[in-house]
């Protein structure tokens, strides 16, 4: 009896082990750009789903192009993340495509700055790396480095409650001394980042110490995220406070930054838990049913 008791039990813990990945589905708002962009921000979303190299999950994106120029505002709060493509404010006027030629827009962003702060959730990912850029141009695809750089911030910040933020770079150190959109008046994060930010270009991008493991940071590594002919545009001199830097240029400034506390968070699911259950195949459940009969039999037999 003993012995059935334990295949049981091992039978059942091998079925559970069999279980697929799970996988949710998030809305993802992103700023709309030209033709050429927009295909190419689709594609990063078509393969959202199957990039997994932990194999412990993925999600599928709900797609929507916000085109500032075009129609009333969306409705952030209907959204788990809202993301902002590279652009470059050109003396503080945003209706242009910028600098980075991607037909984005940080119009939008100043104009509807309160309603972005009303929706606003937990978890905000500021880069000075331009992926989009790189996904359209020069290393498309590639999983190990923008894509997957990309997939993994849209997942961490979708997965916070609310709407979470995630920005490529806003500026580029091109011999202007000019602010991107992010310290612009009226922009939902000039108070915050201050006089923190700078314009500055570097080949190399290491992931800090001790934060290889982040969910965050998966399948990503210094290399991957380095050499991308310019791999990032602007940078974090020092410590801003509630965020977390989590990758670096080769002089110490940070690259990318994080919300604080959050930076080491799940990346499954939007706005609710990190890691939803993972529902048992029905088999795994008729074996716990039959431990459990054969518990009650021992019981009775004990009785007796």
């Amino acid at each position: 009896m003993k012995h059935f008791h334990a295949t049981l039990i091992a039978a059942a813990g091998l079925s559970a082990a069999a279980v697929p990945a799970a996988a949710a589905t998030i809305n993802v708002l992103w700023t709309s750009g030209t033709s050429a962009y927009n295909t190419s921000i689709a594609g990063v979303a078509a393969a959202a789903p199957g990039f997994d190299p932990d194999g412990d999950g993925s999600n599928d994106w709900n797609l929507t192009f916000w085109d500032e120029s075009v129609g009333a505002a969306p409705s952030f709060s209907a959204y788990d993340v809202l993301v902002i493509g590279s652009t470059y404010g050109i003396d503080q006027d945003y209706s242009g495509s910028g600098f980075f030629g991607l037909g984005v827009s940080a119009r939008g962003l100043i104009d509807e700055s309160a309603a972005i702060s009303a929706a606003r959730g937990e978890r905000t990912f500021l880069s000075g790396q331009d992926a989009d850029w790189h996904n359209l141009n020069n290393i498309p695809g590639r999983d190990d480095g923008p894509l997957g750089f990309m997939v993994n911030a849209v997942n961490w910040a979708a997965a916070g409650a609310g709407l979470g933020i995630v920005s490529m770079t806003d500026r580029y150190d091109g011999g202007s001394t000019r602010d991107g959109w992010w310290t612009a008046d009226g922009s939902f994060l000039k108070d915050e980042l201050g006089a923190g930010v700078v314009a500055r270009n570097t080949e190399t991008v290491a992931i800090g110490a001790g934060q290889e493991g982040f969910p965050i940071n998966e399948g990503l590594t210094t290399a991957g995220l380095s050499n991308w002919s310019t791999s990032a545009h602007a940078a974090f001199l020092d410590e801003i406070e509630g965020y977390a830097r989590i990758n670096f240029d080769g002089v110490g400034g940070g690259i990318t930054i994080v919300t604080a506390g959050e930076e080491d968070g799940g990346t499954i699911g939007g706005g609710g838990p990190t890691v939803p259950p993972i529902p048992l195949p029905a088999g795994a459940w008729l074996m716990f049913g039959a431990l459990g009969t054969l518990a009650g039999l021992r019981r009775r037999a004990k009785r007796a």
